[in-house]
């Protein structure tokens, strides 16, 4: 090398290095496309073999620039080994570029709220359980006293875990929004971000909100785990005669299908798993959310961004000039949206979308409520599917018990009293459920299939207690029919499915 490269030539290559992680960017690749920008520099040679050395040493960043003191400051490696071990190389990259700006890199040297290594060991620890749990959530709920509680929800429901340390709780939020790329002295205002990390071996995306409360600032990850998730109809929980008719409703090649339920109730990964059934090279397949949970191939995911005006509505529009197949629509939050979608199906495109409302026949009336027209409904609508996820019983300590049929309403027992072969099961807990009772989630659900005789009801303004009925007649049974079923499978029990479904008539 020539000369020591320029003060320029650092500052460049830093604040690269920032935009492209900060982007997504992999490190091996920011490091390459930093070097392009600076070709023909004496830091564009040094840090040529910077990538090439990563991959075949499998050291850290810090390690392998920490070997050239000539080029790069032991402060600058130091803030570089803070963010490798943090989480937050974008953050740190752009600090190195500012403090380079200044010309000052005792900037660097400043203390960074939650970067002490005991808080990024706890927090590391702290997601390494959670994923070990199964756990689908990590909620942190400050307390007047300044310090706070930790729960994990797994299999649905929340449950008590250590907290953080005495005094240690602000830092944990502290390092858990910097993790994210959120604003850490921002505590006024709701924040989301973002998290994608390895944890032994299995790639973990973490969704982050914070929001103030009274307390203090509270945050929530919910983890998604890609080794989780299951893309296969006939392991959702479907009877073979269901999974015929929601295969059915995916092949359709236009029209309408809504999947409703509570946030958590499995909406979206059944949309998922629906997209993935008819996911071939031939369909051209666009999805609109919010946010974009997962990325699969085969799929153009469009996150929605109001903030800049990219709204539901707006995005469809949009996509319609893209000329798709199928489309996804997150949700149909507003009546300009649902009118979008609609137009969409009614033009000769498949739409697959989720709504809230409690049960099937309520989606449809939820549609007309908002003010759209019975004719576009009819003329679009082809199915509508509601679930929610109960837990199962773990098959190591399950115990028989009688059905408690007191609990139920009357329509419930006299159906459960029906079936003489059944034997029904009630938790007990072992070490292989944590004491709980259950392991795993399985879907309860109802199908409710748009025929002739339901549309001439909706187009003569019939109320929904009519539109109810001729669905029983034609083979609709309810989500409390589906868990009770479930429950007498020795599936999940009674309990469970009185817990989440909602209750109506189970006949």
């Amino acid at each position: 090398m020539d000369e020591r490269p320029s003060k320029q030539d650092h500052i460049t290559f830093w604040r690269s290095m920032a935009d492209d992680l900060e982007a997504g960017v992999r490190l091996i690749d920011a490091l390459n496309k930093a070097q392009s920008r600076l070709a023909g520099t004496d830091l564009a040679k040094v840090v040529g073999a910077v990538p090439a050395r990563l991959v075949e040493s499998g050291e850290a960043l810090c390690d392998v620039l920490r070997e050239l003191p000539d080029v790069f400051d032991q402060r600058v490696v130091a803030a570089v080994e803070t963010g490798e071990r943090a989480g937050i190389m974008e953050i740190m990259a752009s600090r190195i570029a500012d403090a380079l700006e200044a010309d000052d890199l005792g900037l660097l040297e400043e203390s960074v709220p939650g970067t002490e290594p005991e808080t990024l060991t706890y927090v590391n620890k702290l997601i390494r359980d959670a994923v070990k749990a199964r756990a689908s959530d990590i909620h942190l709920d400050p307390t007047e006293d300044g310090g706070g509680r930790m729960r994990q929800r797994i299999d649905g429901v929340l449950r008590e875990v250590d907290p953080p340390p005495e005094k240690m709780f602000p830092k944990v939020i502290a390092a858990l929004k910097l993790m994210g790329a959120m604003d850490v002295p921002e505590r006024r205002l709701p924040q989301d971000g973002r998290i994608s990390m390895d944890v032994e071996g299995r790639a973990i995306d973490l969704r982050l909100s914070t929001v103030p409360s009274v307390q203090g600032e509270r945050l929530v990850l919910r983890l998604l785990d890609r080794e989780v998730i299951c893309l296969d109809l006939a392991k959702i929980g479907f009877s073979s005669d269901d999974l015929e008719k929601v295969q059915q409703l995916c092949r359709l090649p236009s029209g309408m299908v809504i999947v409703n339920g509570p946030t958590g109730s499995g909406k979206t990964t059944l949309l998922y798993t629906m997209l993935n059934e008819i996911n071939t090279p031939e369909r051209c397949m666009i999805t609109v959310e919010d946010p974009v949970e997962y990325t699969f191939d085969g799929l153009a995911q469009i996150p929605i961004n109001p903030q800049i005006g990219l709204t539901f509505a707006r995005a469809i529009r949009s996509v319609l000039r893209q000329a798709p197949d199928v489309i996804m629509v997150g949700e149909l939050r507003d009546l300009e949206t649902m009118e979008v979608a609609i137009q969409s199906a009614l033009t000769g495109h498949m739409v697959f979308t989720t709504l809230h409302a409690n049960t099937s026949v309520g989606a449809i009336q939820r549609l007309l409520d908002v003010g759209l027209d019975a004719f576009m409904i009819n003329a679009s609508l082809q199915g509508a599917i509601s679930l929610r996820l109960v837990r199962i019983l773990c098959p190591e300590c399950r115990k028989r018990a009688e059905p408690a049929v007191q609990s139920m309403p009357p329509e419930d027992a006299k159906l459960v009293s029906t079936w003489k072969d059944a034997t029904f099961y009630k938790p007990q807990g072992c070490k292989h459920c944590a004491g709980t009772g259950y392991r795993g989630l399985t879907a309860i659900y109802e199908i409710l299939i748009i025929d002739d005789r339901i549309r001439q009801l909706i187009s003569d303004g019939a109320d929904m207690a009519a539109v109810r009925e001729a669905a029983f007649e034609a083979g609709f049974k309810t989500m409390m029919t589906n868990g009770l079923e479930k429950a007498a499978q020795g599936i999940t029990s009674i309990e469970e499915v009185l817990r989440v479904a909602p209750r109506g008539t189970s006949i």
